[in-house]
């Protein structure tokens, strides 16, 4: 699959059991920065690996989360206001935590989610103007206050990562249609809360090919199993 990692080095990059109980990674980063093509890249050697995890998203992983989604993802952009839109989110979350994700660590396996609280603090905090104690208080009150064990950051020019969206995908995320400044607002956040949570966040360069984002998520991943 991924032909330039040696084969011996796949085959030593995760450990075959886990110790604690299980491991939540997730993937943050803005329009068209390449999460699901690099979770499906991470998918497949974790599957190479015979390592069980599972793959999941939000808003989603869930039925209601699923309904919420397209509420929040395809909506109209005026008919929610940041308040509004993250106890959404929020809603979605505590069902995907109760629902999918912990059952999931419970039974010792790797969760890969596309988006978490990350992307609440980003969009509806730093950009949209909701107070960020609020984000962080009901995420400790109402969403068990879990945070990942590691975050994977993808950082992408804005409008390389609306091109390749355009060209890749019909556009399903209402944030897709915002203004340029919109988008590089969100770049610029992302990078701000990777250095206020650089205990679990990495960031990758995503305006990079594919497979060579795919290596550098390979050792930061890898650097997180040895050093744990």
């Amino acid at each position: 699959m991924i032909c330039y990692l040696e084969e011996i080095y796949i085959k030593n990059f995760f450990p075959k059991t886990i110790n604690e109980k299980g491991i939540f990674i997730t993937f943050e980063g803005g329009e068209g920065s390449g999460k699901s093509t690099q979770i499906k890249y991470l998918s497949n050697l974790l599957s190479d690996q015979k390592i069980e995890h599972i793959i999941t998203r939000e808003p989603g992983g869930t039925d209601v989360g699923e309904q919420i989604r397209k509420v929040l993802v395809q909506g109209n952009i005026k008919k929610l206001d940041s308040f509004s839109e993250f106890l959404c989110f929020a809603a979605s979350r505590r069902e995907h935590l109760k629902k999918i994700i912990f059952p999931a660590l419970e039974d010792n396996k790797i969760v890969i989610s596309d988006r978490f609280l990350d992307s609440s603090i980003v969009y509806q905090g730093m950009v949209g103007g909701l107070n960020l104690e609020t984000i962080l208080q009901v995420h400790n009150n109402f969403c068990y206050n879990k945070f990942p064990d590691l975050t994977l950051i993808l950082d992408v020019d804005p409008e390389l990562g609306l091109k390749r969206k355009n060209i890749n995908t019909l556009i399903e995320n209402r944030f897709e249609s915002f203004e340029n400044n919109f988008h590089t607002l969100v770049q610029e956040k992302f990078l701000e809360l990777s250095k206020i949570y650089s205990k679990r966040c990495r960031l990758i360069n995503a305006n990079n090919d594919k497979d060579f984002i795919f290596n550098e998520i390979v050792e930061h991943i890898k650097h997180y199993f040895t050093s744990h």
